[in-house]
């Protein structure tokens, strides 16, 4: 639509989609002034979390609540669980041998597992078992919260409702929400039952003894399923997702891989990828200066949480976005598809993976220009969680095997719920380096 009518576009009788990034400073970086919309409220589970609440001053409360659980440093004591995992990964691609196999789903098992220990404590065994059935109806959760997001005005009413509907599909999608409920309520009990007396660390732990640092305030039991539940929808779905698109655009160009490869020659000791010693991830980063790259660039062309991020305008004089008079109570969103491939900001080659584009030194490129994790306050609490599994997954399996796609001219389709995920599977072969 923005290709067709340019850089605004009218997608509902009451909001507004943006394509310049012009929108990330002028609305999501604009604070208060702009809150989210009704839309986030057809997510709601349990309570609302810091995902879908619409309360700022509650938002804020508990963002200072969370945010110590969800810092580099919190993650870095328990990178020895990243660890483990990474080396079940491993493991499970050496016993692939020459055999093609499915990487999308060892990365799914992978997230899944890797969100069960750091957040609950708890063994969910994808990895072991190796059956996608087993994995989280995530997708179906995503799907109806948007089904009902997109008619606010029917909220709540709606969702009531719909458990009294004859609909069979509408029927599957609301016991997957369920699903996903029950998964949360049991791994919840389960460690608030025995948190006082292990002294192992979760960040689920880490909440039920978090405090507000202004007011000392405790999070309620509602609010700590209500976080633990997005915990499970968005922590497991979106790495694997990212991750599955990462490798497929490396896999499918052979000067991205080889510049990869050789970076990492340089830079990581084979012995370091064997998954009894991996690097750790402090400095890893800045270390590895075109493997971020080609991170970026992936998220950049085919981010994972593509559903619109509608925001309300509420100054009574309404609001001047991207050079636009918005007038108030207006709703405006973004894509972050949609701004990633803007061509004013991006050039006529936005259609390509070209992880060089970052860094050009006659360009000037910014990571905030992109919004994989959303932007401003209201960003993604998450992302030090993802970005810990993604650039050490990519280190340890790149360092470690050389792989090849199955099918080299596989077109990539990308399928949307709100996140999106490739369409079919990812498959390669592996063979193990030598140098």
């Amino acid at each position: 639509m923005h290709e067709k009518y340019g850089p605004v576009v009218r997608i509902a009788p009451n909001e507004l989609s943006f394509q310049s990034v012009d929108i990330l400073n002028d609305v999501y970086k604009g604070g208060r002034k702009f809150p989210k919309s009704d839309f986030y409220q057809g997510f709601t589970t349990f309570h609302p979390n810091t995902f879908g609440m619409l309360d700022e001053e509650l938002h804020a409360k508990r963002r200072r609540q969370m945010a110590h659980s969800f810092s580099v440093a919190s993650l870095s004591q328990m990178e020895s669980i990243y660890d483990a995992h990474i080396k079940n990964l491993l493991d499970a691609i050496d016993a692939k041998g020459s055999e093609p196999f499915n990487l999308k789903d060892l990365f799914g098992y992978y997230a899944f597992d890797i969100i069960g220990e750091l957040v609950f404590h708890t063994e969910f065994g994808s990895q072991k078992a190796q059956d996608p059935a087993q994995l989280p109806p995530i997708n179906e959760h995503i799907f109806l919260g948007c089904i009902f997001g997109m008619l606010p005005s029917l909220l709540p009413y709606s969702m009531r409702i719909a458990n009294h509907l004859p609909i069979p599909w509408l029927q599957d999608l609301l016991n997957s929400r369920k699903q996903l409920r029950d998964k949360t309520s049991e791994c919840l009990d389960r460690e608030m039952s025995r948190q006082k007396t292990s002294e192992k660390q979760s960040i689920l732990t880490r909440l039920i003894r978090a405090k507000d640092p202004e007011t000392g305030e405790d999070l309620p039991k509602v609010a700590i399923a209500s976080e633990a539940f997005a915990f499970l929808v968005a922590g497991s779905h979106t790495t694997s997702g990212t991750l599955t698109l990462l490798f497929y655009h490396l896999l499918r160009n052979e000067e991205v891989r080889q510049k990869l490869t050789k970076e990492l020659e340089a830079s990581i000791p084979l012995t370091n990828a064997s998954g009894d010693s991996l690097p750790a991830y402090t400095g890893l980063e800045a270390q590895l200066p075109y493997a971020m790259a080609s991170v970026r660039e992936n998220f950049r062309i085919t981010p994972v949480f593509t559903m619109p991020l509608p925001r309300t305008v509420t100054d009574p004089k309404g609001a001047v976005i991207n050079g636009f008079q918005v007038p108030t109570r207006t709703n405006v969103s973004m894509s972050n598809y949609v701004v990633h491939h803007d061509p004013a900001v991006w050039g006529d080659d936005h259609h390509l993976f070209r992880p060089e584009r970052w860094l050009e030194p006659s360009k000037s490129l910014s990571p905030n220009d992109l919004a994989p994790f959303g932007v401003g306050h209201r960003a993604c609490i998450g992302r030090n969680v993802a970005m810990m599994s993604i650039v050490k997954i990519l280190t340890a399996v790149w360092r470690r095997y050389e792989l090849e796609l199955v099918d080299p001219d596989e077109k990539l389709v990308v399928e949307s719920v709100g996140i999106g995920e490739k369409q079919g599977p990812l498959m390669v072969r592996g063979k193990l380096r030598t140098v």
